[in-house]
């Protein structure tokens, strides 16, 4: 709340305080304001309840192809795909960004069961030459796209994996945080 008389005395107060400074006059003192209630700060607004992060579930469509795609903001259309055990999977990634390649490359690395998907994408960020796929890592990999730039589209094809959850996830440099999902076969 605003108090209009209070800013006048505040304004004289200054004004006084430059002439004071200003001249060899003495001017006296203002006489003290009158005591006003103390102001009460505006209450913070309330922080926005925290959402549970909303994981898109994809299938394979009636040719059997999973289509996944990757975004410039680091994110896959899909953090888990469903698929039959005893089929073959195909999952094709595009690269639906426009940035180049070198600054936001994506790809998708299908792991073996118990894989940590952070640590081997750590070992990938110095794999450059590979595109990120490290290859002293190559026992933990069932399957992987090439690196894309934008508009790029690759497949792979994993011949019937047994029942199980296995792990996937984008090497590039910083995006595993993010870029990373299920293949759950069932």
């Amino acid at each position: 709340m605003r108090h209009p008389m209070r800013e006048v005395w505040l304004s004289c107060a200054l004004a006084a305080a430059c002439s004071v400074g200003c001249s060899s006059e003495k001017i006296a003192a203002p006489a003290a304001p009158p005591p006003t209630a103390p102001v009460a700060a505006p209450a913070e607004p309330a922080a926005p309840a925290a959402q549970p992060e909303v994981v898109a579930t994809v299938t394979p469509d009636e040719a059997g192809v999973v289509h996944v795609t990757g975004s410039d903001q680091m994110r896959f259309s899909a953090g888990r795909i469903n698929v039959k055990a005893g089929e073959t999977i195909t999952i094709e990634l595009k690269n639906a960004g426009t940035l180049p390649k070198e600054a936001m490359g994506h790809n998708l690395v299908v792991l073996k069961p118990g894989t940590d998907p952070m640590a081997f994408a750590m070992k990938a960020v110095s794999a450059k030459a590979t595109d990120y796929m490290p290859a002293d890592a190559n026992d933990q990999v069932i399957a992987h796209t090439k690196l894309l730039g934008p508009g790029e589209s690759d497949t792979i094809k994993i011949p019937a994996p047994a029942a199980g959850t296995y792990p996937f996830v984008c090497t590039f440099p910083g995006h595993a945080a993010i870029m990373k999902g299920v293949l759950v076969v069932e």
